[in-house]
């Protein structure tokens, strides 16, 4: 499944990190599998028409938006109890302007206490953008289920089209997902505490794996190559508190167990460095999906609930490290099944904006 077609639509994706923001936020290559994926549906962005939900757009991008015939919000875990479309847009600035605005594959925050309710401002604005869409697309049952609670008068406009990374041909139209063992990658989250799980992901996949070429995959760089380079140096001078120095020991924790470190420019690099890969194990989400898409086994380690909704709707195993060696013969065939159903809910999607 490909489109080489241009898309009419502008868009706001979490993938680009706009200039006021360097240097606290770092670009998360998940963010641009979504992205491409939404692409190969329906169509390629004009770079003009692209930009962040991350801060409020100039006027001369307001224009654009609003000159648009739509503007896809390329999901992401955006929905929170105060989530909009762009910090400080409201419902009223919504209804006033000419503002289409369609939310495409978004998802559940996941992180506690952040997705339990909606607040009254965020009910408004989704009743605003639904003025103007016949449906809008969600990544999960646990997303549609908090906001048909939140806003039952909508419930049959909420549609669980599922992410949209899941849909590809290889995972839609074969029959058999692939059995080479090869190569491995494994990826990490580093967020919170994530040392235990992160190494016993690592110490599970070389010991299941131990001829495979094995590589260590960041989707978020947060600590620069340069610094990692020379940690073997400095070991003893590591700071256990500091995010990019226990980012930089679990690199190195991967290439003393045999794992080549991979740290990807952007997303597209990822995908073509993905396209070599046999076997997908750990906790970024859209890399599992991404492998699924591509009929290959992916096995996730979930770090919140994000992830639990896809989980429990495509069928497939979500656990903590220890749990790998009971799922390592699981039957991907159930992820098919799930995958084609769901998928005839996004062509609905599709049909309904385009």
């Amino acid at each position: 499944m490909s489109s080489g077609r241009r898309s009419q639509f502008a868009v706001l994706t979490p993938y680009l990190i706009p200039e006021a923001l360097r240097g606290k936020k770092v670009v998360n290559v998940g963010d641009g599998f979504i992205l491409r994926a939404i692409e190969r549906l329906i169509g390629r962005f004009d770079p003009a028409r692209t930009f962040s939900p991350r801060v409020a757009p100039t006027d001369a991008a307001v224009d654009v938006l609003e000159r648009s015939p739509g503007v896809i919000l390329a999901g992401a875990n955006q929905l929170t109890e105060s989530y909009t479309v762009w910090p400080g847009l409201t419902a009223e600035r919504i209804l006033k302007g000419s503002l289409r605005c369609v939310p495409f594959g978004v998802g559940l925050n996941g992180e506690p206490g952040r997705s339990e309710r909606l607040s009254a401002e965020t009910r408004a604005v989704l009743e605003a953008v639904h003025t103007r869409i016949e449906f809008s697309s969600w990544r999960c049952p646990r997303t549609v289920a908090l906001l048909r609670r939140e806003l039952p008068h909508l419930a049959e406009r909420f549609l669980m089209t599922g992410c949209p990374v899941l849909y590809d041909g290889p995972l839609l139209d074969s029959s058999r997902f692939h059995s080479s063992e090869a190569s491995v990658a494994v990826t990490a989250t580093e967020r919170g505490n994530f040392w235990e799980q992160e190494t016993g992901v690592i110490d599970r996949v070389a010991r299941r794996f131990p001829r495979a070429r094995r590589y260590f995959v960041t989707h978020q760089n947060l600590s620069p190559p340069a610094a990692f380079e020379g940690l073997r140096h400095r070991m003893t001078r590591l700071d256990p508190w500091r995010l990019p120095d226990r980012v930089e020991a679990l690199r190195l924790y991967a290439r003393r167990r045999g794992f080549t470190v991979v740290i990807p420019r952007d997303a597209d690099e990822c995908l073509r460095f993905y396209d070599g890969v046999d076997v997908h194990v750990g906790s970024r989400l859209h890399a599992h999906l991404l492998f699924l898409s591509r009929n290959k086994r992916s096995y996730l380690i979930p770090i919140d609930g994000r992830s639990l909704g896809i989980a429990e709707h495509l069928g497939f195993p979500a656990g903590p490290p220890e749990q790998l060696d009971a799922n390592w013969d699981f039957n991907f065939e159930i992820v098919r099944d799930h995958a084609r159903a769901s998928f005839a809910v996004m062509e609905r999607f599709i049909r309904s904006i385009v």
